[in-house]
This record gives structure tokens, sequence and C-alpha cells, in this order.
């Protein structure tokens, strides 16, 4: 579904189709000097390389490792080539199947035309020749070139998510794109290689280096599959515990659903939603250290009782404080039953000195504990709990994320549901 979240993506969305339009007219009559078997040549192995996207974390957005087949296309002929290839032969399967937003494919043909043109032109003016690949002397305008592509690539795709999910330039690029440069820096030689090579011994040759591209490819899969594994054992973890206790099975992870809901509406960058993520599925893990007969205690606590369980802060953050993809989340979970008066724990932090990320979970956290079934205490309907956050903002809560949460309840049409409809697909490459 294409639900972009501000007119400004509209404007955006328009401006570069009015670029790759421009382009188009300034090479109207290089098009009609094409030779049609290159061309071709370089759109299937394009088209192919295509064929075996990756996708990114977030924003329903891919990538593909055809930037050395399109930028060897524009070294090897001129910027007419280089466009055609890189916008005709970029095109996906699932574009062509109808199952892509009709305005994101136009997006992605006219972006990375783009792309290609401007790393075309780079390239020209520092002294590269098309078709002519020399010494040391053209190391500039090829390294140039290809970073010119690689960086418009992603600052167009970067920009495009950016303003259809409504979340910062800087949190998209760090979570999505930020890993990728250095890895797409590498392909540059693989393209003046490839560039080489089909002048040397012609298109048979090229096939050949689709091997490496594979292995590039591979590379970039292994990463997003990390992040995967990283998140299911997360997970694992998450629910031993729960097993432990029977009373708050499914806590975490609608804590967590709740917390990312918060943090959107509070526009905060997506790196940091994706912490409040991670954060809200592990905000209890330190309840591993306390022991059963506490943990399932049906009653009140004692005194001492009740000082053995608020230790589950302390330990939860001493656990994940080495991590390193989670470590900068310590101190949310720390303080998470910090309260926004002072007469919180385990440290009696006040007001703003209470990490962000800490008074959206306690937040999140607070309303499923009323919200769920538990044997200590009385069940809360939606309307009920949203009375007591209210009632309490301002003393346990921070308000502006009692607000925000509530206008996230508010806007949910049925069920627990939280999570965005799918985005369309942008393209990297």
């Amino acid at each position: 579904m294409f639900k972009p979240n501000s007119r400004l993506f509209y404007w955006y969305w328009a401006v570069v189709i009015a670029m790759a339009i421009g382009i188009i007219y300034h090479l109207r009559h290089e098009f009609m000097r094409i030779s049609l078997f290159p061309v071709l040549f370089f759109m299937l192995l394009t088209f192919t390389a295509e064929l075996l996207p990756v996708n990114l974390p977030r924003g329903n957005a891919t990538i593909s490792v055809s930037f050395p087949i399109i930028y060897s296309s524009i070294l090897l002929f001129d910027p007419a080539v280089g466009t055609v290839v890189a916008s005709l032969g970029s095109i996906r399967w699932r574009e062509l199947q109808g199952k892509v937003a009709w305005q994101a494919v136009i997006f992605n043909r006219s972006q990375v035309a783009v792309c290609a043109f401007t790393a075309a032109i780079v390239y020209q003016a520092l002294g590269g020749t098309f078709g002519v690949l020399g010494g040391v002397s053209d190391i500039i305008p090829l390294s140039a070139g290809g970073l010119v592509y690689i960086v418009t690539n992603i600052v167009l795709t970067t920009l495009y998510l950016s303003l259809l999910e409504g979340v910062s330039l800087l949190g998209m690029w760090l979570v999505n794109f930020k890993w990728l440069v250095t890895n797409y820096l590498v392909l540059i030689p693989l393209a003046v290689v490839v560039a080489a090579i089909y002048q040397i011994i012609g298109a048979g040759g090229v096939i050949f280096f689709f091997i490496p591209l594979l292995v590039a490819r591979h590379s970039f899969q292994l990463y997003i599959e990390m992040r995967d594994v990283y998140i299911s054992t997360i997970r694992s973890l998450v629910n031993a515990l729960e097993a432990r206790d029977q009373y708050t099975f499914g806590h975490s992870e609608r804590v967590a659903r709740y917390a990312v809901a918060i943090g959107k509406k509070l526009k905060l960058p997506e790196d940091q939603i994706e912490l409040l993520e991670y954060v809200g599925l592990l905000h209890d893990i330190g309840k591993i250290g306390i022991r059963d007969a506490i943990l399932n205690k049906p009653g009140r606590f004692k005194v001492e009782e009740h000082q053995e369980m608020r230790r589950h802060a302390e330990l939860g953050a001493d656990l994940i404080s080495g991590v390193r993809m989670l470590g900068r989340g310590a101190g949310w979970v720390r303080h998470h039953h910090e309260r926004y008066d002072g007469s919180g724990y385990p440290d009696g932090l006040k007001g703003e000195e209470i990490p962000l990320g800490a008074r959206i979970v306690a937040v999140a956290d607070a309303y499923d504990a009323m919200t769920s079934s538990r044997p200590y205490k009385e069940t809360k309907d939606r309307k009920a709990a949203i009375e007591e956050l209210r009632r309490c903002s301002g003393t346990q809560f921070d308000p502006q994320c009692v607000e925000a949460f509530i206008e996230v309840l508010s806007e949910e049409v049925e069920e627990e549901q939280v999570l965005p409809d799918a985005l369309p697909t942008a393209q990297a490459k």
C-alpha cells in the first residue's frame, strides 16, 4: 500500500522524475546512435544481477550487486548507454509482476538514470575518456565517477525512504546504508576490470566475472542474515525468561511493539527505533538472575523480596552493556523503572535525567502490565489503562510519551496491531 507521510514526498518524487526526463531530453540525439548489441548485453547482465536482491533491515528496501555492470557500461561507451542500462536493465522481476507500487517503479527507474548520468559527467569532467581505459592517470576519474554513482544512489534512496516513512534522514542512513558504503566502494575496481576484460576478450570474458559479483552479493546477504539471527537470538532469550515467569508470557514482545510505536510517533531516528525494539524485548532480561520463588510468587512481596526483584533492572543493564549492538541501550534497561518525579529506582533519576528510551519503555511496560492478566492485580481494559496513564502523567511517566502512546492507541482500528503497512520497494544498487 502506497502511503507517504508528507506532501514533501510527492514533491521529491516529482523532482527526481523531472531530472530523469531532463536527462533523457539532453541525451536524445545520443540515443539514436547507440549500438544495439552492447546495450542489450549489459542490460541482460544487469537484469540477471537484479534477480538476487538483498532486503535491507528497514523500509522494505532492497540492494543488489548490479553497480559494477552498470558502471562498466558507462566507462566503455557513453552516458546514453549507461543511462539506458541503468534505468531499464535494473528493472526487477517483482516490478514486472506488478508487485511493486507504480510510483516506486517510476522512481527507481528515474533515480538510477540520474545516478548513471551524474557518474558519467563527473568521470568525463575529470579527464576520463569513454571507451579508453588508461593507466595510473585515470585512477582519479575512475574512482570519482564510481563514488559519485554510489553516493547519489544512496542519498536518493535514503531520502525517498525517509520522506515515505516520516523518519529522519540520518536514522534511515544509519540503519540501512552506513554499512553499505565500504562494501560498494570495493566494487569500483571490479567495474573497471569488467570494462577492461570486455575490451580485451569481449562479452564472453565478462560473464566469468559474475562469480565475484555473486561473492559480493553473498557478503551482503550474510550481513542481513546476521542481523536476523541476532534478533532471533534475542527473542529466544526472552522466551526462555518468560518460560520461567508463567504470568508474563508475551509481555516483552508487546512492550517492544508498543515502544516502537511510541518512538515512531515521537519521530525518533530509525536507529533509535530499532534499538527501542531490542530494549523492549530485553527490558526484563535481568529477571534471569531472580529466584523462581520470587519471580512466580502470586501474592505481594515482602520488603526483602521486593528489594531483590528491583535488582532485575541493574542486572539486565549489566548483561547487555558489553554487547556491541545493544550497549547504547543498557541505560534504557537500567532506568525503565525510574519515575518522572524522581521516586523510582535504581538511581532516583527524574524528568529529563531519565533517558528518553527508558521513559518510552516505562509507558509501554506499564500499559501492558495493566491490560494483561495477572493473579495479583486487577486487569484493566484499554479505557481504564489510558485513564491511569493520564493520571500518572507527570509523576510516574513522561507526559510527552504518554500522549504519544495514547495517540497510537486511538489510531488503532482493531486488536493491538501497531506495525505499519508494507511500503513500496525502493532500490539501491
